[in-house]
């Protein structure tokens, strides 16, 4: 990804799900992403004052971009960038991409996915149960099965707006199931997920295969919430 003008799709599938109320702060938004920096930065005043959610993302080693929360739908938040990507986060989970060279296409079983019950009132408590699902993805890669366990919270910190947060990070092991249809450097790899003592995951870092480029997401206005 990186910031782009905004086509003409990306521009219709906003303006025609805004309301009158918001169309101004999609307004606002647009104008972050048309930024020709090419690491995209906000201040943490910027994003107090900004009108709409907005998140960093880094993917691999290319420069980071800025993206915002288009709108929520079933409880999944879908943030679009300037260059008509778009992420679909369910409880911090991303289960869907649009835009990349390779993209995340269905993700079964996200209604019992463990992120949606960690003990925010006790972030210590082991994860030890596992979690299965089939994932899809592009290069007709579908069905795949995948099994995720929780490795024990411990503390951490995350630095972003200038701040530094105390965090409780859990680490989710990842394997797959079933051998897939290509050669595999391994079939092994971890996400990671920073939760603030609130309860609300600031940061993570997700791959969707052992070979996929991670993916740095930094919810930049919660962190700016709890700095209020």
């Amino acid at each position: 990804m990186n910031v782009k003008t905004f086509g003409l799709s990306a521009l219709i599938l906003i303006f025609t799900s805004a309301c009158s109320g918001t169309y101004h702060a999609y307004y606002q938004t647009l104008k972050i992403a048309f930024s020709d920096k090419s690491d995209a930065k906000m201040t943490l005043v910027e994003v107090q004052q900004s009108s709409v959610d907005v998140i960093s993302v880094r993917r691999g080693e290319r420069p980071s971009v800025i993206m915002a929360l288009a709108y929520i739908e079933n409880g999944q938040h879908k943030w679009v960038s300037s260059d008509k990507a778009m992420f679909v986060i369910d409880k911090g989970r991303l289960i869907r991409t649009i835009g990349l060279n390779k993209n995340l296409l269905y993700s079964s079983s996200t209604d019992i996915d463990p992120l949606k019950s960690l003990p925010h009132k006790t972030m210590y408590v082991s994860q030890k149960q596992k979690w299965i699902r089939t994932v899809d993805q592009t290069d007709d890669e579908y069905g795949y099965s995948i099994e995720s366990t929780f490795n024990d919270a411990i503390q951490d910190s995350v630095q972003a707006l200038n701040l530094d947060i105390e965090t409780i990070l859990y680490v989710e092991n990842i394997i797959y199931k079933v051998p897939t249809d290509y050669i595999r450097i391994s079939k092994n790899w971890k996400n990671y997920y920073w939760y603030a003592k609130s309860g609300e995951m600031i940061k993570s870092i997700q791959m969707t295969s052992p070979l996929s480029e991670a993916l740095e997401i930094t919810y930049l206005s919660r962190i700016a919430r709890l700095n209020q």
